[in-house]
């Protein structure tokens, strides 16, 4: 069942996709930011879209769960911004990362806001269970925290890199992110 709010402040959308009976004790639930170029264009150097998908298999599998879904393109700060920096990372032979280009641009490295999830789960009726939060992101983690959401566990959500992406995944993981299969260089 997918349901859709907006902050009347900032206009953006969470959308929340659920699964099952939202009032088990414990919920599977991902977090995740929309990634137009991977999602709807299918790009294939980020892993935006495999998380997305790997998240709603398991959820499935589990039987409840929900996908918590932000609009909240490149990091929060809009696809304009996502691109320019995707330009910049090109412009300089991908020799910088998109950490890095967010900087040289400026902007910070992630503008993402997770307050309103809490809002949405109270909307829901669920601000009390306990949630396996799949993530890799300590960001995630620690606004779900912050939100005042109980987390029971973090479970992985890490997709096997691939060429194109893992470039993309190593920068993830020097800022902090759980991922362990980007350490082994993977040719073209």
């Amino acid at each position: 069942t997918a349901y859709t709010y907006q902050n009347l402040i900032h206009k953006g959308y969470i959308i929340a996709l659920a699964k099952g009976n939202l009032s088990q004790n414990i919920l599977y639930t991902r977090v995740h930011s929309s990634c137009v170029t991977s999602e709807t264009l299918r790009s294939m150097d980020c892993d935006c879209v495999l998380q997305l998908e790997g998240a709603l298999e398991h959820i499935a599998r589990q039987g409840n769960g929900i996908l918590f879904y932000l609009i909240q393109e490149g990091r929060g700060c809009g696809y304009v911004g996502k691109s320019r920096a995707c330009m910049h990372v090109q412009y300089h032979d991908d020799k910088i990362t998109t950490f890095d280009a967010y900087s040289q641009l400026g902007m910070k490295s992630d503008y993402r806001d997770y307050t309103n999830i809490k809002e949405v789960a109270h909307l829901l009726g669920i601000e009390s269970k306990e949630f396996i939060l799949m993530t890799n992101n300590p960001d995630k983690i620690k606004g779900f925290s912050e939100a005042g959401l109980k987390i029971k566990n973090v479970e992985s959500i890490e997709i096997t890199p691939s060429p194109f992406n893992q470039s993309y995944l190593v920068s993830k993981e020097k800022m902090g992110h759980l991922l362990y299969q980007t350490k082994k260089k993977i040719s073209k």
